[in-house]
């Protein structure tokens, strides 16, 4: 399944998908599903895959390497 990622302000400025799942940076996650229900150009969007979805949902959750070192 593939997913579109669209930057926060357009759903907050149309009001729309407000409840969609976020990435950690605060994108809106869309179904293709979601985009055939509205008729208005969504700008710069990325498209991926639900295992390119998992790995940008896990990177913004796992602690980094950088991290680590300073508790340390």
């Amino acid at each position: 399944m593939y997913y579109v990622i669209v930057p926060n302000e357009v759903c907050e400025r149309r009001k729309v998908f407000t409840r969609n799942q976020r990435t950690p940076d605060g994108r809106v996650v869309l179904t293709l599903r979601d985009l055939s229900m509205t008729r208005f150009s969504y700008g710069p969007v990325e498209i991926v895959n639900g295992e390119d979805l998992q790995a940008i949902m896990a990177a913004g959750t796992a602690p980094s390497d950088n991290d680590k070192k300073e508790e340390e």
